[in-house]
Parts: C-alpha cells; structure tokens; sequence
C-alpha cells in the first residue's frame, strides 16, 4: 500500500477495537508496582507475582514477575529513547501544554524517577520526555492530544 492510498483511505471515526492488555515481565513485582504507582498508576490488583495496572480508557498494563511467566510471555523489547519506529510503550498525560508536562516531569523527580530533559522541539505536535522502568523498559511520556 502506498502513501497515496493510505491517505485516502476512511479514517474510522469509532473504532470498536481499543487496547485491552499490555504486558511486561518484571524482575521484582514490588518496585515495578511502586514505579508505576510514582508515574500516577497504581496498580488494581495485586498477588503475589502478578499486578493489573489499569490506564486511563480501560487498557491495563499486566506485570508478571519472572518465573510466573514462563515461556508463552515473551521478554520484554520495549523502549524507544528517540529511535524512530522502534518498539516502545507511550504514555500521555491529561494535559495539552508544556508547563503541564513540565510540572508532571518535576513531580516524578520529586518522587525519585530519573526523567530526561524535555527536547526544544516537539514531536507532531507533542512536547515529550523519556523514563525507564525498573527493568529498564523505555517509557515515553507525550503531551496529549485532547480537545
């Protein structure tokens, strides 16, 4: 398919398909709760080697530790830190503007997460910067595009 046609193609206005789990393996269930529970997350549920994290829209990001796993889950590959196209796991926050972004990042430090600097230009429109979790999964952090 070219750009041509992907272009013209309907763009589907409701789509009746959303993102319902995300998973990741983790190494210790403990910190990578309290990660996410830093980043605004905290988890729904939480047993012994497994945590539901739930996003906003109802996507949950599903934590096994490893060993629970097993095989069938694959390792983790996310991660983009600015290489285009790459596998990577996106997060965006309520707010459109930059100081939004900013006061978030600045609420992460104060909470103990390493979060790179904010780059001048934004990135189709969003102003972004970039977190690793605990097993060094890469989590870009984007402005969002609500009206």
């Amino acid at each position: 398919m070219t750009g041509t046609e992907l272009s013209e193609m309907k763009a589907v206005v409701d789509s009746e398909l959303a993102v319902a789990h995300l998973v990741f393996k983790v190494a210790d269930l403990k910190r990578s709760c309290e990660f996410y529970s830093n980043l605004g997350l905290p988890p729904l549920f939480i047993e012994e080697k497994f945590a539901i994290v739930e996003l906003r829209g109802g996507t949950h990001l599903l934590l096994f530790e490893v060993g629970l796993a097993g095989e069938e889950v694959a390792e983790s590959v996310t991660g983009q830190f600015h290489e285009r196209l790459s596998e990577r796991f996106d997060l965006m926050i309520k707010g459109k503007g930059l100081n939004e972004l900013k006061k978030y990042r600045l609420e992460l430090i104060n909470r103990g997460i390493a979060a790179e600097e904010i780059p001048d230009e934004a990135f189709f429109g969003h102003h972004l910067f970039c977190v690793k979790d605990p097993d060094g999964n890469g989590i870009t952090i984007y402005t969002s595009h609500e009206s």
